[in-house]
């Protein structure tokens, strides 16, 4: 049966019925339900400075939304260069309306929308046999630098520390900023942050974890997030990042937490003993599935399932190193270098 198709952005009206339709959509795939408030996960203008009313784009099947794909809009770091990317989230059909060909549709309705705003790659979490072929989005490397492991340490019986970590607020944004463009955002594709970017996205979305400054008595030293995938210091001094580790694992434990989690760069295993030695890790996938010693080469955070990872595609010619990479292969191969 034939069906009336038409796709288009989504209007601010139209957000609730987006809402239920991410939620039934991932609640149907096999690696469980979705987000308790998949809302959360859809950009708004009052949480995104980069907003813009089309940054959703949807597929209406006989008046019905049936399929949704959602872009942000970043520059990121790579390699002294900033160059401007989308971020694909929230791709999402109906389980009733699969399998009639919208989301490629859709898909390559939001590849042209990027690529007429001048955005030189997309990135997107999600399965390779579905986007890589015919739809031409390729994994990234697995070795890009800024991917790291993720550890849990336990939280009794720290020594004593001579910094202490308090939840960070609007007033700590410079200091955030400092040491963040100092030395995380000197990795390989970290977001660029204004100040406005840090307090309406970063700080203003408590939901998905928040970030804390770390200071002794001469001020901030460093600081991190609660989720664990970031941390930072002042530039060059890479020596307070046990003092780091630590103020964050006692914060945890204040709160009551048993385990502090984090994703560490390789380059800092020697601050991460200093504070937890070599006591037994557990290592966990991002969906905090248990991984053994001998299987946590697969579990890179662009490889999280099976089959699923991070994926890219070229969009427009960048600028740095990326400014010969025409075509998907020719951009992976640039960010492996």
């Amino acid at each position: 049966m034939r069906h009336h198709t038409e796709i288009r952005a989504a209007t601010p009206g139209e957000r609730p019925e987006i809402c239920h339709l991410i939620d039934v959509a991932f609640d149907a795939e096999p690696h469980g339900p979705s987000l308790t408030s998949p809302c959360t996960s859809v950009g708004s203008s009052a949480e995104d400075p980069h907003d813009r009313p089309d940054n959703t784009r949807i597929l209406v099947a006989d008046g019905k939304i049936v399929s949704v794909v959602h872009m942000a809009y970043r520059e990121a770091h790579v390699r002294g260069a900033r160059v401007s990317f989308g971020y694909v989230s929230m791709v999402a059909t109906h389980p009733d309306h699969r399998r009639n060909g919208y989301m490629r549709r859709l898909m390559r309705d939001a590849e042209e929308s990027m690529r007429d705003r001048g955005l030189c790659y997309a990135l997107l979490m999600g399965a390779w046999d579905f986007y890589g072929g015919s739809l031409g989005w390729r994994p990234c490397d697995d070795k890009a630098p800024s991917l790291a492991w993720k550890y849990v340490a336990r939280t009794d019986g720290l020594p004593t520390v001579s910094a202490e970590a308090r939840m960070a607020a609007e007033a700590d944004i410079p200091a955030l900023a400092h040491m963040y463009d100092g030395r995380y955002a000197q990795m390989f594709g970290p977001v660029v942050r204004s100040r406005e970017y840090w307090r309406r996205w970063s700080l203003g979305r408590p939901w998905e974890g928040s970030y804390a400054i770390v200071s002794d008595a001469a001020g901030p030293l460093g600081y991190f997030h609660t989720a664990g995938d970031e941390y930072g210091c002042e530039p060059d001094r890479g020596d307070v990042l046990d003092r780091v580790f630590l103020a964050r694992a006692r914060l945890a434990a204040r709160s009551g937490e048993e385990t502090a989690s984090y994703y560490l760069d390789g380059a800092d295993m020697d601050a991460f003993r200093q504070v937890f030695g070599d006591a037994p890790r557990t290592y966990v996938d991002p969906l905090g599935r248990p991984v053994t010693e001998a299987d946590r080469d697969v579990y890179r955070l662009g490889n999280w399932a099976g089959g699923c990872g991070v994926m890219v595609r070229c969009l427009n010619r960048g600028s740095g190193i990326l400014s010969d990479a025409t075509t998907t292969d020719a951009l992976t191969s640039a960010m492996a270098r």
